[in-house]
């Protein structure tokens, strides 16, 4: 049988459309890369850039955007960032090659934006290591931070203004993931706000978070309209919160300089090992307040001024706390205060062992006094605190402590008061209200619930009219070679 002319040509076309459709899809510009090559070149330049013949290096000349950058020829995807990603006409992807920290300015942040937000979101997402140069910025939107992120400047030179939010900084959207290795250190805010605000400059409420540092920072809402805090940090159900430290920090703020929390997980010691130290913070209402079952707590070396409800508050069952070092000036409700047990609705947990609580001292006179309602077993020595309010143990949940070395002078109708709170140790103490007008007594028990009470080896200065110890209400003192202040034995 004789053969048709054209069945070669069918098989030719059938094999050649079996090839077209066997093709590996389109993946991307192609380009041919000069691999040796080095153009020196400006980021406008750059992104003009349409030869398919292209370097393999870039040397960008833009004032203060400096820096070599390198193609990636299997990316085919990544948007230009100004900053560490350089996209030409032609969609070559160039990627910065750097060590160290990145600048903003590679990314076009300016102190003439009127808003750095969206691009500090860019430049956030982008990098690990972040610093700002000196200057004064405005920042009107949020920015949401991420693990493994430094954010930095030098400390005092570069301001952001906050004009219209209340948040600079803010954790991911995204609460699944754990929020780790956060460096915010040297920058300073001034909260201008003058809308509706809830959390403040520096916001973490949501997700798992551990190794979390601000430090070095400086900031004032003083010219905002709403109460906000400088630094919230909020541990929620299921979640946890582990090596907080807040550190050489400058703060006022019109409701809490620093705000670190356990409301959600009852009885649970959500957050473990808390450090706040070498702070000032003044004029709010709260210095310091770290709240909830905590564990692993370090108050040390803060100048807490004229924070007018509390300078540093304890509230919870807290466990592992240290209180020292610090010093109070000014004004306050309670300038040092244990604010509750966790008993009831108080977010849980149980006193264990007792706060220690050692060298610290007021400024002059504070207004204001000390209270505790969860000291527990407390070691409370070589305090210094001239004050107008009184040093009271409040309740069951301060029983077992030692009360030694300390000075304590108040003008107040008493000086310390155990009230209700059983088995404590007062030795080696001067303790004063001789400016008081009151009649009441220097040192009291009270309440049934006041017994094992002693007061042994102390020097005791009374007002005119009062006395300088008295148990009432069914305590007990057990009083023994305490001097008044001219050293004559006190009966």
């Amino acid at each position: 049988m004789k053969q048709s002319i054209f069945a070669p040509v069918g098989y030719v076309i059938l094999v050649i459309s079996i090839m077209i459709g066997c093709r590996e899809p389109d993946s991307g510009p192609q380009f041919d890369v000069r691999t040796t090559a080095t153009d020196t070149l400006t980021i406008e330049r750059v992104r003009k850039f349409s030869d398919r013949s292209v370097p393999g290096t870039i040397l960008i000349t833009d004032s203060g955007k400096q820096g070599v950058f390198k193609i990636d020829p299997a990316d085919n995807s990544s948007a230009d960032n100004t900053g560490t990603i350089l996209v030409t006409a032609n969609g070559a992807r160039y990627k910065r090659d750097y060590t160290g920290s990145a600048s903003t300015f590679w990314f076009d942040i300016t102190t003439n934006d009127a808003d750095i937000g969206p691009k500090l979101q860019t430049a956030v997402d982008a990098v690990s290591d972040l610093t700002f140069p000196d200057g004064t910025y405005t920042q009107q939107t949020e920015v949401r931070i991420h693990s493994n992120l430094s954010i930095r400047g030098n400390q005092g030179r570069v301001i952001i203004n906050l004009t219209k939010s209340y948040v600079s900084l803010v954790n991911p959207v995204d609460h699944s993931k754990a929020l780790e290795n956060v460096l915010i250190d040297g920058l300073s805010w001034n909260v201008t706000a003058t809308g509706t605000g809830t959390y403040g400059v520096l916001t973490v409420d949501g997700p798992t978070v551990t190794n979390f540092t601000v430090q070095n920072c400086s900031s004032s809402d003083a010219g905002a309209k709403d109460s906000t805090n400088f630094l919230t940090l909020k541990i929620q159900a299921g979640k946890t919160g582990n090596n907080i430290l807040v550190q050489n920090n400058y703060v006022q703020a019109k409701r809490m300089a620093c705000e670190i929390f356990n409301h959600d997980n009852y009885g649970v010691y959500a957050g473990k090992n808390i450090t706040v130290a070498n702070n000032n913070f003044y004029n709010s209402w709260f210095g310091i307040s770290l709240s909830g079952p905590l564990d692993g707590l370090m108050v040390d070396n803060n100048y807490l001024k004229n924070c007018f409800h509390y300078g540093i508050e304890i509230a919870g069952a807290s466990h592992n706390v240290k209180i020292t070092n610090n010093k109070f000036e000014g004004t306050f409700d309670k300038f040092l205060i244990g604010s509750n047990d966790g008993s009831g609705d108080k977010n849980g947990g149980t006193i264990e062992g007792g706060m220690i609580v050692t060298n610290n001292r007021t400024v002059g006179t504070c207004t204001g006094g000390v209270q505790f309602f969860n000291a527990g077993a407390a070691t409370f020595t070589n305090n210094h605190f001239t004050m107008t309010g009184r040093l009271t143990l409040q309740d069951k949940s301060n029983s077992g402590g030692t009360y030694a070395d300390n000075e304590i002078e108040s003008s107040s109708d008493i000086a310390i008061i155990c009230d209700k709170a059983p088995n404590n140790t007062f030795t080696r103490n001067v303790i004063s209200n001789q400016s008081s007008r009151g009649t009441t007594a220097t040192f009291q028990a009270y309440g049934t619930g006041s017994t094992g009470i002693k007061l042994t080896g102390n020097t005791m200065k009374k007002s005119p009219g009062g006395v300088y110890y008295q148990a009432t209400e069914g305590a007990a003192i057990q009083a023994s070679q305490n001097v008044d202040g001219a050293g004559n034995p006190i009966p």
